[in-house]
């Protein structure tokens, strides 16, 4: 399995990162994609991709994380970005979310950097749109979308949201929240090709179901992917071996 986005960086796994990383290993999930969300666990994704087989790295700079003080972080960011452990740009994006967040202005200008960062590198852009789905995706449509496509991580728009996404080169990706009660996504995927899907973890972020509250880690990929199948009646190896096929193809892995 490839988990397509995931933060193992974080200081939530200080204590047992590599014993996570071999779980995960033990679960199947045999490539990850750590993004980073600033300059410096940007740095530090491309650090543990050169350290761990099987991670590859995206760098960039989360909507939470911006401010208009640390614009300078983009040049460190851009300069990343051509290191042959870096496979995307980001996570970037809006997030509406959080009243603390800069600006949607700021938001804005630093995501439009990221746009362009993917087109001059190649490498498929990452995409954070809590609340603010529509808007990335008006943004993407001014700027142009990046010829090698990306994710729109983490879904959280409906099925018209999903259709204009994908018909921009974009993939969906799905988590830990497709696999909670009354979560919407297993009806979208069924209306849309499984060609168009990546699964991710966002760890620590997002536990699925049964351990949804707690820390999250690459080795719970399994349980959206059982469970995902199971919601879509569809063999939970179709499902694997789709959606690892479009990671595949989106990342050039």
């Amino acid at each position: 399995m490839i988990d397509s986005h995931a933060h193992v960086g974080r200081p939530e796994f200080d204590a047992d990162r590599d014993q996570v990383l071999a779980r995960g290993r033990a679960a199947g999930v045999l490539l990850l994609i750590e993004a980073g969300t600033d300059a410096a666990s940007s740095r530090a994704a491309i650090d543990l991709a050169r350290r761990v087989p099987g991670v590859k790295a995206a760098v960039g700079f989360h909507p939470c994380d911006v401010s208009a003080a640390r614009m300078a972080e983009m040049d460190e960011i851009e300069a990343m970005a051509a290191e042959p452990e870096v496979v995307a740009i980001g996570e970037t994006g809006l997030d509406a979310h959080w009243a603390e967040n800069a600006p949607a202005q700021v938001q804005e200008e630093f995501l439009r950097r990221h746009i362009a960062l993917s087109k001059k590198s190649g490498k498929p852009l990452v995409l954070h749109h809590r609340k603010a789905g529509e808007r990335v995706a008006e943004i993407l449509e001014q700027e142009g979308p990046p010829p090698a496509g990306g994710t729109f991580h983490c879904f959280a728009g409906d099925l018209a949201l999903a259709r204009r996404v994908i018909a921009m080169g974009f993939k969906i990706g799905i988590g830990g929240s497709a696999t909670f009660k009354k979560s919407p996504l297993p009806d979208i995927i069924r209306e849309i090709d499984l060609g168009q899907v990546v699964l991710e973890t966002d760890s620590p972020y997002l536990a699925p179901t049964p351990h949804r509250g707690k820390r999250n880690e690459p080795a719970y990929l399994a349980l959206v992917r059982d469970q995902v199948a199971g919601s879509l009646g569809i063999a939970p190896d179709a499902l694997e071996k789709a959606t690892d096929a479009a990671a595949r193809a989106l990342f050039r892995l």
